[in-house]
C-alpha cells in the first residue's frame, strides 16, 4: 500500500454533534486523495460520540475509526492515532476546528516546497495564542470561511518564524515525531503538551514555521473552556513546563504577530512584496490592534512600539 503524504489524526472527546461532526464534515472532500489518510480518534466519551464517531465513519468508510475505552488526555489521544498513522507528515486535529475549502490542498502544496529543516508547520487561524492568529472584527464563522478559501487559494509562499505553535491543527513530520516521542503525556488531559513539543523541536536544532497559506478556522477550546478543572489544569501544567524549560518565554499573542509583520516588513524592503500578503497584513494587523493592552498607558506604549517596528 502507498505512503500517503498526510495522515489526519481527528481527535473527538463528547459533543460529537456540536463539534467533532463538523469538523470530520469539512473534511469530506479529501476522503478520496491517495496523498490523505484520516483517523478519526474518540477519546473515550462518556456520551454517546463514540457511537455517532463510528456511525460516522462507517458512513465513509475511506476514513479508519479509533475508539479508546478512556480518555487518554490530549497528549495520549494523540499520540495513540499517531501510532496507527501512515502518513510521512502528520496533522494533528482538535475537533473544534473546521477546514475551509482547498484547506489541505494548500498543505500539501506547502509540505512539496518546505526546506528540509523544517519540522513542524502552523497554519494561520482566527484564534490562537501566538502569531498565527488573523483578526478581522464582526467577521463570523460563514465570513470567517469565505476569507479562509481566499487565503488558501491565494498562495504567498511565505513561511513565518514562531516561537512555539498552537496545537488546535498542527502538521509533524512523522521522522521528528518519532525521534521526539510524540507528546509528553506528563500533561495529562491538555494543556501546554504543545508548547513543550514546540521547544523540544527546537533543541533538536529543527525549525518550526507558520505557514501563510494554509487558514484553518478554530472555534476554541471547546472541549474544557472555562471550567474550574482547567482552570487547575493549566496551573499545574504552567509549572510543569517551566520545570522542564527553566528559560521558556511565555509571551502574549500579540508578540509573536510583531515579529511576523516584521518580518513581512523585510519582504517588502527587498521587493518580495504581494497582494496576498497585503490582505494578510490588514488581518494580522486586525489581531494586533485587537490584542493591544487594556490600560490607557500600556495601550500608549505599545502603540509606540508597534509604530517603531513598522
Amino acid at each position: 500500500m502507498t505512503q500517503p503524504l498526510l495522515s489526519l489524526v481527528v481527535l473527538g472527546f463528547r459533543n460529537f454533534d456540536v463539534t467533532t461532526r463538523a469538523c470530520l464534515e469539512s473534511l469530506v472532500a479529501w476522503l478520496d486523495d491517495p496523498d490523505v489518510e484520516v483517523l478519526v480518534v474518540d477519546n473515550g466519551s462518556p456520551d454517546d460520540s463514540a457511537l455517532k464517531t463510528a456511525q460516522w465513519c462507517a458512513e465513509h468508510p475511506q476514513t479508519r475509526c479509533l475508539l479508546s475505552e478512556s480518555n487518554r488526555g490530549f497528549a495520549g489521544g494523540m499520540n495513540w492515532g499517531a501510532a496507527q498513522a501512515r502518513g510521512q507528515w502528520l496533522l494533528l486535529v482538535n475537533n473544534d476546528t473546521v477546514f475551509p475549502v482547498s484547506t489541505l490542498d494548500a498543505l500539501m502544496q506547502v509540505i512539496h516546497e518546505v526546506p528540509s529543516d523544517v519540522a513542524m508547520l502552523g497554519p494561520i487561524t482566527n484564534a490562537a495564542g501566538n502569531g498565527q492568529r488573523l483578526w478581522k472584527p464582526g467577521a463570523d464563522h460563514s465570513q470567517w470561511l469565505e476569507i479562509g478559501q481566499w487565503l488558501n487559494e491565494h498562495p504567498t509562499h511565505q513561511l513565518m518564524p514562531t516561537y512555539r505553535c498552537d496545537f488546535f491543527c498542527i502538521a509533524v513530520r512523522r521522522d521528528v515525531w518519532d525521534q521526539l516521542g510524540g507528546l509528553d503525556q506528563a500533561f495529562g488531559m491538555g494543556y501546554y503538551e504543545d508548547f513543550d513539543f514546540s521547544l523540544r523541536v527546537n533543541a533538536a536544532g529543527y525549525r518550526q514555521m507558520i505557514t501563510e497559506d494554509v487558514f484553518i478556522l478554530h472555534l476554541g477550546s471547546a472541549t474544557f473552556q472555562g471550567s474550574a478543572s482547567a482552570r487547575a489544569l493549566i496551573k499545574r501544567n504552567k509549572k510543569l513546563l517551566k520545570m522542564k524549560h527553566p528559560d521558556a518565554r511565555f509571551e502574549h499573542t500579540r508578540i509573536g504577530n510583531l515579529v511576523v509583520l516584521q518580518s513581512y516588513k523585510a519582504l517588502e524592503q527587498i521587493g518580495l512584496w504581494s497582494s496576498a500578503l497585503a490582505v494578510r497584513r490588514e488581518l494580522r494587523l486586525g489581531a494586533l490592534t485587537g490584542d493591544a493592552p487594556r490600560s490607557f498607558l500600556k495601550r500608549w506604549l505599545w502603540k509606540k512600539k508597534v509604530a517603531r517596528s513598522l
